[in-house]
């Protein structure tokens, strides 16, 4: 370990005697869980803002006696206990972040269901899980009649947190929180289960990496848009409680009121998908408005050249590229540096800890990418896993994303890849984003479409468009059919493709 990342940990009390005193002390009350994080948080910082959420301000001590209160009533009226399912349907605000805590208190296995998900989607996951509890918000309607599991809204849960004033009270011993489990696959609508358990050094690496090449300790204030039940932001949520920062919850992106928040709450920390940076970037005096950013993490999807020049146009080198899967956690890193440096936007190199390569590679060097960790979810914890993505390593050992193996296409008998397509169109000038689409084609089998967001007051017409793609696309390439109409964004932050494909 190097001095500077030493000095680090010393600064946020995890190296010292201290520290190590305090964070052992709380793994004996509260057990290896989310919660023993959240005493230690308590205990160093506990007049610190912990969570800005819904006009609502928690310190750190109010967040871990709030949490602590609501695992008593959870296991006395519902007689959860270690190694029973329970499953939040929840968006990212106060109640969602009390009950990812309290759960991990009692040992419970929580299942993290993305709110984006089918109503018959939601029957199955309880079924196939065993789900005893199924905790959503009141505002959700997908939920269906009949379910094998109790159901209980969130506001219910607040409000008898708020009334209950009986101290004595008691929780479970445990010796450790069950596993938490995000499901990815979603956009495609099967979903598979990748199941993480607390750990005392099995994350070191990648919160090693944080430490380091994005000096995240530096900060004090997070604007957090991404849900919990997404990889990227239940990591970005639990390493920002453990560090003592000030979290400014968002259950629902909406450019223009992030942009007030980062503004109002003086943000130095913004965690983003590419395309909410990309709509950041359109609404008016958005540079004043977010002058106090110094650190944007981008993950979960593409990130485009232009977001990254305008960022660096009116905030400076402040951008990161992040890479992983929900499968193999976060695994790759890009620092400003490493974005300028090369003309097109690469996913950065391995970090210390992991290993990578690139299978199958086809003459131009693009193969599928595979990955071994030991933070990668349990099954395939150091085992070495294919991640689905097609990628391209430079000979500095830069890695480059060309699209997901499952997405590549024949057409007229060239294998095409849809998300390269994309990144082209969405160099355009005036295109804020684009979805790229496979279509069966009598003649050649297979032919692309597209569906593109033009820049908001935009007057490019298809024909412009084609005609500024022909020198940069092959005809194989080149989208037979062009729609212009706006994208909508998923939960997570993501353009929605499937409403494309149905055009």
């Amino acid at each position: 370990m190097d001095r500077t990342l030493f000095s680090k940990l010393v600064k946020l009390h995890i190296v010292t005697p201290g520290g190590i005193y305090h964070l052992a002390k709380s793994f004996v009350h509260d057990g290896i869980s989310l919660m023993a994080l959240m005493r230690f948080s308590a205990h160093y910082y506990p007049n610190r803002c912990a969570v800005v959420s819904d006009g609502k301000r928690l310190t750190y001590k109010e967040l871990y006696e709030d949490a602590d209160c609501l695992a008593k009533v959870l296991y006395a009226n519902y007689g959860l206990k270690a190694g029973m399912s329970v499953g939040l349907l929840c968006k990212t605000h106060l109640m969602g972040v009390l009950l990812l805590l309290a759960l991990s208190r009692l040992g419970v296995n929580i299942k993290l269901i993305n709110t984006d998900i089918a109503p018959s989607k939601i029957s199955d996951l309880v079924k196939r899980h065993h789900i005893k509890l199924l905790i959503h918000d009141a505002k959700d309607k997908r939920v269906p009649e009949g379910l094998p599991c109790l159901l209980k809204e969130s506001s219910e849960l607040l409000s008898a947190l708020t009334r209950n004033e009986n101290s004595e009270m008691m929780a479970p011993h445990i010796k450790r929180g069950g596993e938490i489990s995000v499901f990815t696959g979603g956009s495609s609508g099967k979903y598979k289960e990748a199941p993480r358990r607390m750990s005392v050094f099995q994350f070191s690496p990648p919160f090693f990496a944080l430490l380091k090449t994005l000096r995240i300790d530096e900060y004090d204030s997070v604007f957090l848009p991404l849900p919990m039940y997404h990889g990227f932001g239940l990591a970005t949520l639990i390493i920002s409680l453990l560090m003592g920062k000030k979290i400014c919850l968002m259950s629902h992106f909406n450019a223009d009121e992030a942009l007030k928040t980062i503004s109002e709450e003086k943000a130095e920390v913004l965690p983003v998908v590419p395309a909410m940076l990309a709509r950041l970037w359109q609404v008016p005096h958005a540079p004043t408005l977010m002058k106090s950013v110094r650190c944007i993490i981008c993950g979960g999807d593409r990130l485009d050249k232009k977001w990254i020049d305008k960022t660096v146009e009116h905030l400076g080198d402040v951008i990161y590229n992040l890479f992983g899967t929900s499968e193999a956690g976060f695994f790759m890193i890009a620092s400003p540096a490493d974005l300028l440096r090369n003309n097109e936007v690469t996913i950065g190199k391995p970090i210390p800890g992991v290993k990578c390569k690139i299978m199958d590679a086809d003459k131009d060097g693009t193969g599928s990418l595979w990955v071994r960790s030991s933070w990668a979810m349990i099954s395939m914890r150091d085992k070495w896993q294919d991640t689905g993505d097609l990628v391209e390593r430079n000979p500095e050992g830069f890695y480059f994303y060309r699209g997901r193996t499952d997405n590549r296409v024949v057409c007229g008998g060239e294998n095409i890849y849809p998300e390269e397509v994309e990144r082209i169109i969405n160099s355009h000038p005036e295109v804020l984003a684009s979805i790229v689409y496979p279509v069966a084609d009598p003649q050649f089998g297979t032919v692309l479409n597209a569906h593109v967001e033009l820049m908001p007051n935009s007057s490019t017409t298809v024909d412009d468009l084609k005609t500024w793609l022909r020198p940069r696309l092959s005809r194989a390439e080149m989208p037979h059919l062009f729609s212009f109409l706006p994208i909508t964004l998923s939960a997570t932050g993501k353009n929605v493709r499937d409403r494309a494909d149905r055009q």
